[in-house]
């Protein structure tokens, strides 16, 4: 039996093309937001092991590495976003004999449902946060 052939790709195919790196770019994203994932189940731990550690690990996150790791994730995660909504005119084609929505329609969509989302987590979490709402 003769063995298939493989092409060779070398290790820099992305670097390449701007669209190629804009892809890379965007997956590395989640290299930031699973450490950050990491930090708030380090959290969740030192929230088990008692009041003091817990204390511990906050005052931690204030410190100029906890506030960079944040800030990057928080950059991350936004970049991610914001590509992510872009792509979806592209991904989401509706078009059929019986109906076609324009994709800018579509992109406005999911932009308006990221924005009411985000509002939304920010109502309840102010509501939640407030003296006299939530409990």
């Amino acid at each position: 039996m003769r063995k298939p052939w493989q092409p060779q790709q070398p290790r820099n195919w992305w670097l390449r093309n701007p669209a190629y790196r804009r892809y890379m770019l965007r997956e590395a994203t989640a290299l930031p937001l699973l450490l950050y994932t990491l930090l708030l189940l380090a959290g969740i731990v030192q929230f088990s092991r008692g009041e003091a550690a817990f204390a511990t690990w906050l005052s931690w996150l204030q410190t100029p590495a906890g506030l960079l790791l944040q800030g990057i994730a928080l950059a991350a995660a936004l970049l991610h976003a914001v590509t992510w909504v872009a792509l979806v005119p592209k991904i989401l084609v509706i078009d059929s004999d019986r109906l076609r929505i324009d994709p800018r329609h579509v992109l406005r969509a999911h932009q308006l449902g990221a924005l009411a989302g985000n509002l939304g987590l920010i109502v309840a979490t102010l509501w939640l946060l407030w003296p006299t709402g939530g409990a």
